[in-house]
């Protein structure tokens, strides 16, 4: 009797760009082989697996190792295995049917691995490589490109990225792929904005079970600055004092205050060493702006923060939000510490211009004008430096009470053309899927056209509270993000954009890459307004995305955005050739 036998699993593969989200039941649909940067540009994009092989029910998944590398003589190229979530993909806004897991999860690898022959049983493996692949016949694995991601001037021109996948049963080449990179002849434009993801300093302590303020702290701290910094992060919050953030009335977060206070006699005296040692450690890692945390109470400014010191031996609380804002002891204490602050920034040769001072966090109409006393305290302190503060009620700059206000995304348009300068911000909790968003759920082209945003509202940069956020809501109990994506208030992703790593490194997320690519929108929308002027600059965006620019404005699909910088790009590459020409 003849034995029916099953064919051999065939592996699939595709290239895709950065905006397209290989979930884990499906494979992404068209095929990228051409992308366009600035020469001091990272660009992303991604190859896809999985076999057709068609399982019987009970049937074990064939094994199927493999190996995938991207090269290009003149590129540097970084890789991360793209790791998935747990999620029903029917959640996500952009129209997915059915379930399956969500790629955001970025495990660093090699671009070039290393394929080495094993023992005489003739199996190959990846040398040294940690985070391998394995393609399945029921769910869809990815591989993730970046692109001279540290930004170092390439130069102009064509480049022929070859990437190649390898079975490690057999060593032979299964699929192979050509990505060509057109490197246009202009540079991006320094990154000046102010670009502000908050690290929380308790959840590195938490998650890592170190002490704030120890050498192993620092240690991690410096590897999640470095992340962020790639990333385009320009700004850091810094707890000199716990920050007054997400915490109920008289509640408690864990004591992250950096600043050493003694009381003696009535009198307070300050250690702003290690302080010192973390704006120090900033900056040398590529922070531009530091933000001072709020200094009066969230929702309110009428409270006083929790403030800890030493007094007879002891660390006890000496304010917190049973004492009044606008007291005299609390006041006092306030302008005596921002002074010596101010000092230490003079002393580390960090200018006025970078620095920035929050009063209290999200103050509404009715806490106006709690909101001025503290203010006052602050301006009294501070001199003409600068006061910036989320909101959404413009009479907080009207009445000259925020010098740059960070406004909410939902509230831009009643700033627009009122203010001569502004932020906008967003706290992922918004149900409006017109706005601009980041979390698991939103579509990768609405992370992204914040970039198109920035440009329009001539925004300074752009503010979100959580980078880390691994607490739920008032900051109470804590989650692995990488398990439990919900657990802050069932939004997915909302209070984090990285993941830890084991090896007490941040894991970098496919909706980090996304936020650096909408910055580099921004720039190179600035670049062409160098050239053409605003009003044109906008009107091209208009014309690709089919609709006038407004903070409700979003792509009708992924190559909407791709298309817009393709169109830009060209622009730009034409005038800087012209003004060569004219040199």
């Amino acid at each position: 009797m003849d034995v029916m036998t099953k064919a051999a699993p065939r592996i699939i593969t595709r290239i895709s760009s950065s905006l397209c989200r290989a979930f884990g039941g499906e494979m992404p649909r068209g095929e990228l082989s051409y992308i366009s940067a600035m020469r001091n540009e990272p660009i992303s994009f991604q190859l896809s697996y999985r076999s057709d092989y068609e399982k019987a029910d009970g049937e074990k998944i064939p094994d199927l190792p493999i190996s995938v590398s991207a090269v290009c003589d003149g590129l540097d190229i970084s890789a991360y295995k793209v790791g998935y979530l747990p999620l029903d993909a029917s959640l996500c806004d952009d129209g997915r049917k059915g379930g399956g897991c969500c790629p955001d999860l970025l495990y660093r690898r090699s671009a070039a691995p290393e394929v080495v022959r094993g023992d005489d049983r003739m199996i190959y493996y990846e040398a040294g490589e940690r985070n391998l692949l394995n393609v399945s016949c029921v769910s869809t694995g990815s591989v993730w490109f970046t692109v001279n991601e540290r930004g170092v001037p390439l130069e102009p021109g064509d480049y022929d990225i070859r990437v190649t996948v390898t079975q490690l049963y057999t060593g032979e080449t299964v699929a192979e792929h050509t990505v060509t990179l057109h490197v246009v002849d202009a540079l991006l434009p320094e990154n000046e904005l102010i670009y502000s993801n908050w690290i929380h300093f308790d959840c590195l302590c938490d998650r890592y079970g170190v002490e704030i303020g120890s050498d192993a702290f620092f240690e991690i701290l410096e590897a999640y600055l470095k992340n962020a910094v790639l990333h385009g992060m320009t700004a850091l919050l810094i707890p000199a004092f716990t920050p007054a953030l997400d915490t109920v009335v008289g509640g408690e977060r864990m004591n992250v205050q950096l600043v050493r206070v003694e009381e003696r006699e009535g009198e307070y005296f300050f250690d702003l060493s290690r302080l010192e040692r973390l704006m120090r450690l900033a900056d040398a890692c590529g922070i531009r702006y530091f933000e001072h945390c709020h200094l009066f109470s969230q929702w309110g400014a009428d409270r006083a923060i929790n403030i800890y010191a030493e007094a007879d031996g002891e660390t006890r609380r000496i304010f917190s939000a049973a004492d009044r804002a606008d007291g005299e002891a609390y006041s006092k204490f306030i302008g005596r510490y921002l002074r010596e602050y101010i000092a230490l920034c003079d002393r580390l040769g960090i200018s006025s211009e970078r620095l920035l001072f929050h009063v209290s966090d999200e103050p509404k109409g009715e806490h106006e004008e709690a909101y001025r006393r503290a203010y006052a305290t602050v301006r009294k302190a501070i001199g003409d430096r600068v006061i910036c503060d989320a909101l959404s009620d413009y009479s907080f700059y009207e009445n000259r009470l925020v010098d740059l206000p960070i406004v909410s995304t939902s509230s831009a348009d009643s700033f627009d053309g009122r203010c001569d300068r502004l932020m906008l911000y967003y706290t992922a909790g918004s149900e409006d899927i017109r706005l601009s968003n980041r979390t698991i759920t939103a579509s990768p082209s609405r992370a992204r056209v914040l970039g198109v945003h920035l440009y329009r509202y001539r925004s300074l940069g752009f503010l979100h509270w959580g980078y880390n956020n691994y607490y739920g809501r008032m900051s109470l109990g804590e989650f692995d993000p990488a398990t439990e994506p919900t657990g802050y208030r069932n939004m997915y992703g909302a209070s984090f954009l990285i993941y830890p790593g084991f090896d007490r490194r941040p894991i970098p997320s496919v909706r980090e890459k996304q936020m650096r690519d909408a910055i580099s929108d921004c720039l190179a929308l600035r670049l062409l307004e160098s050239y053409i002027g605003y009003e044109a600059t906008l009107a091209l965006c208009e014309e690709v995305l089919g609709e006038p620019i407004g903070i409700r404005t979003q792509p009708q699909s992924e190559s909407a955005l791709l298309e817009l910088r393709l169109r830009v790009n060209r622009e730009i590459e034409k005038h800087a050739d012209r003004a060569r020409m004219e040199a």
